[in-house]
């Protein structure tokens, strides 16, 4: 179920339409942080994945294409219809939101978890990690992806890097999230349990420079985004 404030819920169901028709192509996507992520999660052929904030269905379609039974949820509805669209009956899809149990979904129900882009929408990571870590058998995978918190300060209008700031990003509407310092990442990671297994920090590809050669030279020397994969003990 949704908690008091999903803070970005209304802004991603007021763009599901143009966020679906942008990602496949968008050079901070598709030749940024996917090939970062995807670098991080190990192979899922036969295995149980969840696909925390799964949006348009992006990460749903690619492990299925690996071989995975998946279960994406999202708290936008109007994200999880254009999933629905991409990929069929071959997922599951529910509605819910990753700062709230996750009570529909079993103990050990899962051999990975994917959640990419979804967490910075999320002001305490300590519920979903713990929630994570629930509904992942012993051993398992979590990767995940996040705005990186050097970029998060640098270039936000952020007044403290020691503290989580809830900020503003211009898209077609305003969308909010939090930005938050490298510690507050990790120290709720490794108290449900997880172990770090592996980090990324993706540089653009050349297809990111064919398509942004403006902006290729700066990601190439600032991080962008953060890609982890933890193993729950």
């Amino acid at each position: 179920m949704p908690s008091d404030d999903p803070i970005a819920e209304a802004a991603y169901d007021a763009v599901a339409a143009s966020y679906d028709e942008d990602i496949e192509d968008n050079p901070y996507n598709a030749d940024l942080e996917m090939p970062g992520t995807t670098s991080l999660i190990p192979p899922v052929e036969g295995s149980r994945v969840l696909d925390a904030g799964c949006g348009t269905g992006i990460y749903t379609e690619w492990l299925l294409e690996q071989g995975a039974d998946v279960v994406g949820v999202d708290v936008s509805e109007a994200m999880l219809d254009r999933a629905r669209e991409r990929v069929g009956a071959r997922a599951a899809f529910h509605r819910a939101d990753l700062a709230a149990p996750l009570d529909f979904l079993d103990d050990d129900a899962f051999d990975g978890v994917v959640s990419a882009l979804a967490l910075d929408y999320v002001a305490d990571w300590s519920r979903p990690f713990s929630e994570i870590a629930r509904v992942l058998r012993p051993g398992g995978f979590l990767v995940f992806s996040v705005g990186h918190p050097v970029e998060q300060y640098v270039d936000a209008p952020a007044e403290n890097y020691f503290e989580r700031e809830r900020l503003v990003k211009e898209w077609d509407v305003e969308v909010p999230y939090y930005r938050r310092p490298l510690a507050d990442m990790l120290e709720p990671l490794l108290a449900a349990g997880f172990r770090i297994d592996g980090i990324v920090e993706p540089q653009p590809t050349e297809r990111f420079r064919e398509k942004r050669p403006d902006k290729y030279e700066k990601e190439s020397r600032q991080p962008v985004f953060l890609c982890l994969r933890a193993v729950v003990e």
